[in-house]
């Protein structure tokens, strides 16, 4: 089976080239690593590229700018075949010390990854299969690095937690059942990393919904404890298809979260444009009735920040507002509603000019 993460390797693809030229120039030697935590085989079963090859050809192309970057792989999977399979296809890439791959668990290969790439920048994939391959524990010496310019990128897998937290709940006092029910509990723990889950989820009247959210919260305030700024992404295979997955994000930097929700965004917009097009006779709403209909809520959203935040900036509206609506807007949507507010004298730049930057002071007069 093809894991969802196939749907998030362009983003990778878009998001990995600023990323890579910004960070490599912090750097003395100009080099970056990528981990892909769980790289399966080279390529799908339809002999498609898979995230390692998609990799070493970007590592190819970061060779070819006018200021080069030497962007390093490292491959991790347990499987012997798909390890093989590895070995084979980036052959060429291990030559030129460009890709390693290891061929073990996920969470028995960290001490080696942290080894090779010692304090360089690096980002790290994290696609595991089913959510008790990743323990928090596990991330832990990653999270630690003191290397700023570490981040991840993870695809939880939000509802198989929930079905492993919900099989906690049985009443049967089965010997069989009750150490089931143990071992759930210590997974669930295991995975979000704190104990404090189970109460609040056995004595609170969920929805399916409302659980997701609760473990995925505390789990991702778990991660932010470490000083990353995390912003989450519903993964769907289609427009009206249930979430299964999140993507969630990891930096410590702001200028990340803004790249990312773009390229995030505009993955979703192709599939939102698609969706009308084929549809299209039998709906009367368009995708720019859409696209308006979007911007009036952002316009909402916005002055209802401005009412509380008079003075302010446009990149901090962006900031307050991107994590509680992560991929919803795209940069170009806060910038046109913040003109939009200028030009009808609401908000207000301090030189007096219609036409701002992300840092301009803004008043708002309402």
């Amino acid at each position: 089976m093809v894991s969802l993460f196939k749907k998030v390797i362009p983003i990778q693809g878009k998001y990995l080239k600023p990323f890579s030229a910004k960070v490599a120039s912090i750097t003395s030697n100009r080099e970056i690593f990528c981990i892909d935590c769980f790289a399966g085989a080279a390529r799908y079963e339809d002999e498609k590229e898979g995230s390692p090859l998609m990799l070493a050809t970007l590592s190819d192309a970061c060779s070819q700018w006018q200021v080069p970057v030497t962007f390093k792989i490292i491959n991790v999977e347990p499987n012997l075949e798909n390890f093989l399979s590895l070995e084979s296809e980036t052959q060429s890439w291990i030559q030129k010390g460009i890709v390693t791959n290891i061929n073990k668990k996920f969470n028995e290969a960290v001490p080696e990854i942290l080894s090779k790439i010692g304090n360089a920048p690096a980002l790290f994939f994290i696609d595991p299969f089913g959510p008790t391959s990743v323990y928090f524990s596990h991330l832990l010496p990653i999270l630690r690095r003191s290397q700023s310019a570490t981040e991840l990128i993870v695809n939880f897998d939000t509802d198989g937690l929930q079905r492993i937290a919900d099989a906690t709940q049985s009443k049967s006092d089965n010997p069989k059942t009750v150490k089931a029910i143990s071992t759930n509990i210590q997974n669930v723990t295991e995975i979000i990393g704190r104990s404090d889950w189970l109460t609040k989820y056995q004595s609170a009247n969920f929805s399916t919904q409302d659980k997701q959210k609760f473990l995925l919260s505390l789990y991702i305030e778990n991660l932010m404890k470490f000083g990353y700024a995390v912003a989450t992404y519903a993964i769907r295979e289609a427009l009206g298809k249930a979430t299964k997955y999140h993507l969630i994000y990891c930096t410590r930097h702001n200028d990340g979260i803004f790249l990312m929700n773009d390229f995030i965004f505009e993955e979703e917009n192709s599939m939102l444009s698609d969706h009308f097009e084929n549809r299209m006779t039998l709906f009367p709403t368009s995708f720019d009735d859409e696209n308006e209909n979007r911007r009036k809520e952002l316009s909402l959203l916005v002055q209802s920040f401005l009412k509380e935040n008079t003075k302010t900036t446009r990149k901090q509206i962006k900031h307050n507002l991107i994590f509680e609506h992560f991929a919803q807007f795209h940069s170009k949507d806060y910038r046109t509603v913040v003109q939009e507010l200028i030009a009808s004298e609401k908000l207000h730049a301090s030189h007096g000019k219609k036409r701002i930057n992300d840092d301009e002071s803004l008043t708002y007069s309402g």
